[in-house]
């Protein structure tokens, strides 16, 4: 009889949505960590059409099997449920008490970029040239106001889910930091909160279709370019350091953001420079990559086959 439920499989899920709702930890990543990431990359690489002439030949059981379906459904469950349950909490949050909030994101990038760049082999022209290329490349993104004023309706959120869920799976990158840089962070998550159906709808056939298109691509960039791609993506990661600065508020004419001081956003906000809380939050978004660190000190060690 076919298994339809891995509990292990959804408590791995919840902890994947967990990061991927904050932007700074990867759910690729948490994948590595848990020791799921090679299942991960192998069952969506697998999801071909090839496997309904297997349901139509040998029946259901066997479709779901070939498709490892069991594992999807589990670790889909235990993503959505507990972006579901973060989303309000994080929300809150960001309305109440931005700066440490800000703060704590830019901790988690902080110390992630470290632990993706350590256990590269190698560390040549090429790879400081990806990391560069990234780093630039998020700070242009970081700082382009258009991207703010694009609209929130069924068609972004469509584009939006299928880019942000090519980087879910990327080891060292959030899908959630992608939106951020969309300008789609936060209205993604005022959707799930008020629960607007059609644009999640929109968001979630989104990232079937990237997911789908991209693990392929994915597969074989590892596979053959490991290193110069985790360059890339550490650098990526520290250009959005800019993005996540915590002491700014939203431009006047609506588009973009407006960098301050500490003691430029107490005079516009009346709520104090918040330094201290802030350095604590970032300290303590270092602190929870390092421990999730300890469960896995190397989940990135190239198998590149040419570079």
């Amino acid at each position: 009889m076919t298994a339809l439920f891995r509990p292990g499989i959804y408590c791995r899920g919840i902890a994947m949505g967990a990061a991927d709702v904050v932007p700074g930890v990867s759910g690729g990543t948490l994948a590595l960590i848990t020791g799921i990431y090679e299942e991960l990359i192998a069952t969506l690489g697998g999801v071909r059409p090839g496997l309904l002439t297997i349901w139509r030949r040998q029946g259901f059981a066997a479709f779901w099997r070939a498709g490892n379906f069991t594992f999807l459904f589990s670790l889909l469950a235990g993503i959505l449920t507990s972006i579901a349950l973060l989303a309000r909490l994080i929300t809150w949050f960001l309305e109440h008490h931005p700066v440490p909030v800000w703060a704590f994101f830019s901790g988690l990038i902080a110390a992630s970029i470290p632990m993706i760049l350590k256990p590269l082999v190698r560390r040549g022209p090429s790879q400081w040239a990806a990391f560069l290329t990234g780093t630039l490349a998020a700070v242009a993104i970081s700082l382009a106001p258009g991207l703010h004023g694009a609209g929130t309706g069924p068609l972004v959120f469509f584009l939006g889910g299928a880019v942000a869920i090519c980087a879910m799976i990327l080891p060292g990158i959030s899908g959630s930091f992608i939106l951020l840089l969309l300008g789609l962070y936060e209205p993604v998550l005022q959707a799930v909160r008020d629960g607007q159906w059609s644009l999640l709808a929109a968001f979630a056939g989104g990232c079937a279709v990237g997911l789908l298109s991209f693990v392929h691509l994915l597969k074989w960039l590892l596979g053959r370019y490991h290193d110069t791609v985790m360059a890339l993506l550490g650098g990526f990661m520290a250009g959005s350091m800019v993005k996540l600065w915590p002491w700014r508020l939203g431009a006047e004419s609506g588009l973009g953001e407006r960098w301050l001081t500490p003691n430029q956003y107490a005079q516009a906000t009346g709520e104090g420079t918040q330094i201290l809380i802030a350095v604590l939050a970032a300290l303590l978004g270092m602190a929870v990559v390092w421990l999730l660190s300890l469960a896995a000190p190397v989940h990135n060690v190239a198998k590149e086959t040419t570079d």
